[in-house]
């Protein structure tokens, strides 16, 4: 299939989908879901966060994300704190409890990326990787002002160099 088919966009939504079938799959026995799971992802990459910013980092409404703090704050993983400058402003911040479920939701991920790399050579999983990142670049700079809100996969990234 020649790269510019337009079927390439069918290609990335299996994929992610997939490994989002997958992911909840293996988190389903902790009684959590892979949209619970990423809005812990965002406040392990980065600790009290106004439920706003983490809407915004995930791509859904406030009251989404909302729904899901709901969620994840009836089981202790999280609280929710008004911002001391700013009333309006509520921040969402990781509990001791959220801690075991964040080492579980890591070992799902590396299962996951296990299963999705499976048969690739290191050195080709990392170029699949390295090309990934580059698509996910270019996606960016073509969007423009998305590319200037720094999100959980940019800060991982500047972290890991």
């Amino acid at each position: 299939m020649d790269y510019l088919d337009h079927r390439a966009g069918f290609v990335f939504s299996d994929i992610a989908r997939f490994r989002a079938r997958l992911f909840d799959r293996l988190l389903a026995p902790h009684g959590l879901t892979t949209s619970q799971a990423w809005v812990l992802a965002q406040l392990f990459v980065e600790d009290n966060l106004p439920q706003k910013e983490i809407a915004r980092r995930m791509d859904v409404g406030t009251v989404t994300v909302g729904g899901l703090i709901d969620r994840l704050e009836a089981r202790g993983f999280v609280e929710r704190k008004v911002d001391p400058e700013d009333r309006r402003i509520k921040r969402v911040l990781l509990k001791e409890a959220a801690i075991p479920i964040g080492r579980i939701m890591s070992e799902s991920g590396q299962q996951v990326n296990k299963a999705s790399f499976a048969g690739f050579a290191p050195e080709e999983a990392q170029q699949m990787m390295d090309s990934l990142l580059k698509v996910r670049a270019n996606l960016l700079e073509v969007l423009d002002d998305d590319g200037k809100l720094p999100n959980a996969t940019d800060i991982l990234l500047e972290k890991s160099k």
